[in-house]
């Protein structure tokens, strides 16, 4: 027998085909955006990290604001 592999998608746990393509392509472009990896506006260190729904903080230098859901473009827009 030979083995085939399994093309997974990352970030994509739980989808299955019942949701179809569309909300799953939509669902992988949000949680990519979610996911990456933010600098802190105020003192640069990548510990920026979204600790509610809409609140980001940076656990170096403590500075919290109130941003978007799933993205800190706004917080990037203060300094």
């Amino acid at each position: 027998m030979v083995s085939r592999r399994k093309h997974k998608v990352s970030g994509l746990k739980g989808l299955g085909v019942k949701y179809g393509a569309t909300v799953r392509k939509r669902y992988g472009l949000i949680y990519k955006v979610f996911k990456k990896r933010r600098t802190c506006p105020m003192c640069g260190s990548i510990q920026f990290n979204r600790k509610a729904m809409g609140i980001w903080f940076c656990s170096k230098c403590e500075f919290k604001v109130a941003a978007g859901a799933y993205d800190s473009d706004i917080a990037k827009k203060l300094h």
